[in-house]
């Protein structure tokens, strides 16, 4: 699932050694910008309570429907998958140990003690449950996708669960350290039916941090697990309150006068004047994400990859850097940001450098759209003027387009309202484009190339199909040596930089704003898969 936006020096909350997976052992070798790290220093004191902003209100606590950032930062809070991301991206075990005893078959065993906030043990009928359920196309989650090579889901001890498949799948392991790797508990799920992971119901899982209430509009509030299962974990916060707050002024004098102490701050426009106010520090660390032109329809002036590359071509991409992102992105030479090589570093890392930094030509892109006939023609970009990242994107967009020849039109709906052009066709209408933050389900370029180029794919809004661009990552997707997996989706990633079904925009870094005092959250975008507070603390 890609959808819309996040540092340390040494992993924390370790559950134990690496996964069996191949190609994904711990990495302290992840490609980044100067200066990156993934972790902060542990919290070493007690705090009462603290409030986090996150860039709106979140919709859902099921992990399911988790869809943006405001949901994964939640869930992440609370919940635990089977596999867990480290903040370098590469992958441990979680509530569980996996082993591959064939290529189609993964047999996962849950760690002793692994117990739900109410104090029943997890079982091995827990786990099937959870993975049959984000599996299940007819209950409407987001994941079936990215599970459609399971075959079935066993229950083969009361520790043990076997996951058959219908052919190898190495991208697996990664989604099952995500969202659709979540384990909730069966007889409350099946309890509260549809009112789970809604303000009308509860959740239950497994975290460090549990759910106390959520006030939709207001703030999710989740409170310490005094009876958290793992003893090497001893959280130190004692109350976490999650806030949506879209606008820029207030999420800025809230961190400034110590209304707000944690910020997650996705394109922060005022990133310089809180790296120099002495009320916060700012950490940047490697993103996962990418800020990409999402493709509405083919079907209009779009539909023309000659205006797809004059579009790419005439933004100005430097401009955004500075100052949608306040310097902390890099400029893309793929959709995928570097930060996401958690494997097969070497390959990624060769072939990145040897593909072109996107640069801006007028001249050039005015030709294209003459060539395509298309001057004149109009664009309808899908906005927001209340996330400061959307509309300085969209704003850019605009004067490139208009540069090159093309007229705009804009849609402009609530941050709230946002989230539905990427989950809504109905909602997309009439609409060509709309900027987004998007981001894969762990540290793979693939998990977002997946996302745009793979028909059915989250963000394949409109049935793009390059037969050479499938075929890489269908053949990667089955390959278990990492770089040779790795090479195939540097293939996949150069193609689709000419085919451009959706545009990079640029490569944000993860930023990460916290109230003087406070350290210990990860830095790196695992935060928004794996518990990122749970070394949170006061500096004493």
């Amino acid at each position: 699932m890609a959808a819309a936006t996040m540092v340390v020096a040494a992993c924390t909350g370790s559950t134990g050694g690496p996964t069996s997976s191949p190609g994904r052992t711990p990495s302290g070798n992840v490609p980044s910008g100067p200066g990156l790290a993934a972790v902060t220093p542990a919290g070493t004191k007690p705090v009462s309570s603290v409030v986090w902003a996150t860039n709106r209100d979140v919709i859902s606590l099921d992990p399911i429907f988790s869809a943006a950032y405001p949901e994964y930062t939640a869930d992440s809070l609370m919940c635990e998958s089977l596999l867990r991301q480290a903040p370098d991206g590469s992958l441990q075990p979680g509530l569980a140990t996996v082993s591959n005893p064939s290529p189609t078959t993964l047999v996962f065993t849950l760690r002793p003690g692994v117990k739900f906030w109410d104090g029943h043990p997890v079982t091995s009928a827990d786990v099937a449950y959870s993975l049959d359920r984000a599996a299940n196309p007819k209950l409407g989650g987001y994941y079936s996708v990215q599970l459609d090579r399971i075959a079935s889901v066993t229950v083969t001890s009361p520790a043990q669960v076997t996951v058959k498949l219908t052919q190898p799948d190495y991208w697996l392991e990664g989604e099952l350290s995500s969202m659709p790797g979540i384990i909730i508990e069966k007889s409350f799920a099946e309890k509260e039916g549809k009112d789970y992971g809604t303000p009308a119901g509860s959740i239950m899982c497994t975290g460090a941090y549990m759910l106390q209430s959520w006030t939709p509009g207001v703030s999710v509030v989740a409170v310490r697990n005094p009876h958290y299962w793992n003893p090497s974990v001893r959280p130190l916060v004692g109350q976490i309150t999650l806030k949506g707050v879209p606008d820029v002024t207030s999420v800025t004098a809230g961190l400034l006068t110590g209304a707000i102490q944690g910020d997650y701050g996705v394109g922060l426009p005022t990133l310089d004047q809180l790296k120099g106010s002495g009320a916060v520090r700012v950490y940047l660390g490697p993103g996962w994400s990418s800020d990409v032109l999402e493709i509405a329809s083919l079907k209009g002036v779009l539909g023309n990859l000659n205006v797809r590359r004059a579009l790419s071509l005439a933004l100005n991409r430097q401009a955004i850097i500075d100052s949608v992102y306040q310097g902390a992105a890099q400029l893309p030479r793929w959709v995928s940001n570097p930060g996401t090589f958690g494997y097969g570093q070497s390959v990624f890392a060769r072939a990145y450098g040897s593909s072109p930094v996107l640069t801006q030509d007028i001249a050039a892109a005015r030709k294209l759209v003459q060539q395509a006939g298309d001057t004149g023609k109009t664009i309808t970009f899908g906005t927001t003027s209340q996330l400061a990242v959307i509309a300085g994107v969209t704003a850019a967009y605009q004067a490139a387009a208009q540069a090159i020849g093309l007229k705009v039109a804009l849609r402009s709906v609530s941050a709230q309202d946002f989230i539905d052009f990427f989950i809504s066709p109905q909602f997309r209408a009439g609409v060509d484009a709309f900027p987004g933050v998007n981001f894969g389900d762990d540290a793979d370029p693939a998990a977002l190339l997946a996302a745009f180029d793979l028909p059915g794919g989250s963000a394949n809004y409109d049935n793009f199909n390059d037969p050479a661009i499938t075929a890489a990552l269908e053949q990667a997707r089955g390959t278990a040596n990492p770089d040779r997996r790795a090479a195939l989706v540097a293939r996949a990633e150069q193609l689709t930089m000419q085919q451009l079904p959706g545009i990079p925009d640029v490569q944000p870094d993860t930023a990460l704003v916290l109230g003087h005092g406070l350290s210990g959250a990860i830095v790196s975008s695992a935060y928004l898969f794996s518990p990122w507070a749970d070394q949170l603390g006061g500096t004493g």
